[in-house]
């Protein structure tokens, strides 16, 4: 006969809770813009415990709007012409599609952890990660509209880009690493395959919807390339003849994306 005493049940972690206040409804944009760099837990704070109307998000979103449209002011200007408004308007059209895109398997991934993040509170998380995805890019269009007017190297100015694009989503996806941390849970590995899958997700889509750098006869091309195939391909020397052959077409300011 056993007399061992049966094992009791583990206890539920118990959520962390900061000391860092919570955001007000009545919160400004500078406000939410200041809390997302300097005190990201009071926001991950104002997420949990919201339960009004979806203010935050909203101005989260159209804090990512604004910001995305002046990043994309800046790769434009590489080139001008229609890539003025054709390039903030793709990036933005990217960036929403691939949120919308990723915004399931955020939520089915972010289950997987065993975290209680419920699906309003996860998507507002994908919302203010974002927008400091926004406003690191923000802070990086200074730096790029020098290289955009001071070169007309189509491949290294996509690299600063492209490089400014990584660190900023990095830091972004963070918050959300930040988000499932508050609710004590140690399993993140989901999370860090989900982190990238959004990342690849949003490299095919600058492909997909390119040119976003440069110029074209079209602006949007029906050929679909992968966007490593893609990057090669504008760095291959045979681009080079083509280049050289529209320079003086006043169309192309000797730049062209044929989308081959």
């Amino acid at each position: 006969m056993n007399d061992q005493n049966p094992t009791p049940p583990a206890l539920p972690l118990k959520e962390e809770h900061s000391t860092e206040p919570v955001l007000s409804q009545k919160a400004t944009l500078s406000e939410i813009f200041e809390c997302l760099l300097k005190h990201p837990h009071s926001l991950i704070n104002t997420i949990r415990q919201n339960d009004g109307p979806p203010a935050l998000a909203a101005k989260l979103l159209g804090l990512t709007f604004a910001a995305f449209i002046i990043f994309g002011l800046t790769l434009g200007s590489f080139s001008f012409n229609e890539q003025l408004w054709a390039a903030p308007l793709k990036i933005l059209m990217g960036v929403i599609v691939s949120a919308i895109i990723c915004l399931p398997s955020l939520y089915i991934f972010t289950a997987l952890t065993g975290t209680s993040l419920k699906l309003p509170e996860i998507a507002q998380g994908l919302a203010a990660a974002l927008a400091l995805i926004a406003a690191l890019l923000l802070g990086f269009t200074p730096v790029l509209w020098v290289f955009s007017q001071s070169t007309e190297s189509q491949p290294f100015f996509g690299f600063l880009v492209l490089a400014a694009w990584l660190i900023a989503v990095g830091f972004g996806t963070g918050l959300l690493m930040k988000m499932l941390k508050h609710t004590q849970t140690t399993k993140t590995t989901p999370l860090r395959i989900w982190i990238g899958i959004f990342l690849l997700v949003t490299l095919q889509m600058s492909t997909t919807l390119r040119p976003i750098i440069g110029r074209a006869d079209t602006h949007f091309t029906s050929k679909k390339r992968f966007f490593l195939e893609h990057w090669i391909g504008e760095m291959s020397p045979e681009k080079t003849p083509i280049k050289k052959k529209i320079e003086n077409d006043p169309r192309t300011d000797g730049w062209q994306d044929k989308g081959e």
